[in-house]
């Protein structure tokens, strides 16, 4: 599916938000025209603080051209980008005419769609959706999130997004709070999860995190084999401890080698569709 053009009303509707956010399930409705800063501290511009193309990704949708946007309203303490997912003034002023410059230079090394990332992408909805309109001959939208979106940010994306990442990183509400910072983790990704298969195309992704096979990665498989089990599942066995991690003792240690195949042992198991 290619990208739908994106009209005057959506891109009116989106940018209310700058005004009274709610984009995230903070919902803490600050009015970023005039400075004020929410959990995410997120202003009006969005900014790339990096982009290629890369062959990480699930194979459908390699090679994929990633555009990282500083800052993200969760704060979890594992973040391979570090600083660069929380500080939103980090980078390149995302344009019209940088993300279209930049689309040339992706398909020319083969880049089959465009993938927004972070940080997180919902925090900048509106300027990415203003970006995107401004460009000719759109490739396909990929939407990598933590998912932590609300259901107005999703209506939004809707008939924009071709396929869906999401990265459902805990189990239970205890470790995301403790982890990450948030509320209410589970119940949110669980309502959104359902509203982006609605959408179109989803591919649901968990990171593997030392100490929580039993916590949160368990509970994920029982979650997803008994609400979405045909869903496309990607374990992602590839942890480091990095910004944070080292504060929290089981975060400390990369990940042991046999976890990942016991991952994938129970997954299967529970008839769940992976993906690599």
């Amino acid at each position: 599916m290619i990208a739908a053009a994106i009209e005057r009303e959506r891109l009116a509707r989106a940018e209310q938000h700058y005004e009274a956010c709610s984009l995230c399930e903070h919902r803490c409705g600050v009015n970023r025209r005039a400075a004020e800063l929410g959990p995410c501290k997120a202003g009006c511009t969005a900014r790339v603080f990096r982009h290629r193309v890369e062959l990480g990704e699930e194979v459908e949708l390699i090679p994929s051209h990633l555009f990282y946007l500083s800052g993200c309203d969760l704060r979890c303490c594992f973040c391979i980008a570090e600083i660069n997912a929380f500080n939103p003034a980090i980078g390149t002023e995302l344009t019209s005419s940088f993300l279209q410059e930049a689309i040339a230079w992706g398909r020319s090394r083969g880049a089959k769609n465009i993938q927004w990332v972070g940080g997180e992408p919902t925090i900048h909805l509106p300027a990415i959706l203003r970006a995107m309109a401004g460009c000719e001959d759109l490739p396909s939208v990929v939407w990598k999130s933590d998912f932590y979106g609300t259901p107005a940010a999703f209506a939004l994306l809707e008939g924009i997004v071709d396929i869906y990442v999401a990265d459902f990183k805990f189990g239970n509400n205890v470790c995301a709070k403790r982890l990450a910072k948030v509320d209410r983790y589970v119940e949110v990704i669980s309502r959104n999860l359902k509203l982006a298969a609605g959408q179109g195309d989803l591919i649901v992704r968990h990171l593997l995190l030392p100490g929580h096979f039993d916590c949160c990665y368990r509970p994920i498989v029982d979650h997803l084999s008994a609400m979405m089990p045909d869903v496309k599942f990607s374990i992602r066995g590839g942890y480091r401890p990095r910004w944070l991690a080292a504060h929290y003792a089981e975060m400390a240690e990369p990940l042991e080698p046999q976890v990942a195949d016991a991952a994938a042992e129970l997954a299967i198991s529970k008839g769940l569709n992976v993906v690599d």
